[in-house]
């Protein structure tokens, strides 16, 4: 009975790391057939204010657009232009919460245990999330966007925060180039 106990409270909190939410946006009437070749245009203040981060989220960036076989173009022009920005909420949030019940009983007699487990939620302080957008070099129009929210809240180790910012781009980028599908 304790071991299922214990078993069902790690699911539940493990249900609560489930890493950020992304949302995404895209152009789909871009041409993303053509794009082959990108480079990095100029971010906004922000993202300049913290060079850690910034070299964390270009670096995930860098290395998911070369696994999905697009390289960097610093010579010549490449098809498109990627940016990202973090943006920066102080508060405290929950995406809900995960309640198990467990009972057993013979007759008149019955046992119960609940449990509740906060999803997503996050201590109150800063909390960072990332977006990323892609324009169309020729026309200077934006042409994809997706944000990760909630990536980091500032208590990570920098390894954590690695890693946090490199599934959080690998989610983002998955949806990048847009299939009819998406």
């Amino acid at each position: 009975m304790r071991i299922l106990a214990s078993s069902l409270v790690v699911l539940a909190l493990s249900l609560g790391c489930a890493g950020p939410e992304i949302r995404f946006d895209y152009d789909a009437r871009a041409n993303y057939q053509a794009y082959q070749a990108y480079d990095w245009y100029a971010a906004p203040k922000a993202a300049a204010g913290n060079p850690i981060l910034d070299n964390r989220v270009r670096r995930a960036v860098e290395a998911e657009l070369a696994q999905r076989g697009f390289r960097r173009e610093t010579s010549a022009d490449p098809q498109f232009l990627v940016t990202y920005y973090p943006a920066f909420a102080a508060r405290r949030r929950s995406r809900g919460a995960v309640s198990i019940g467990l009972g057993m009983g013979g007759g008149p007699v019955g046992l119960g245990l609940g449990l509740a487990a906060p999803l997503g939620a996050r201590s109150s302080g800063q909390v960072t999330s990332i977006v990323l957008e892609i324009k169309d070099f020729k026309t200077s129009q934006l042409v994809w966007k997706a944000a990760a929210e909630d990536v980091l809240d500032g208590s990570e180790s920098p390894e954590d925060a690695d890693a946090a910012v490199t599934e959080a781009v690998r989610k983002m980028l998955k949806r990048f180039p847009p299939t009819s599908k998406s």
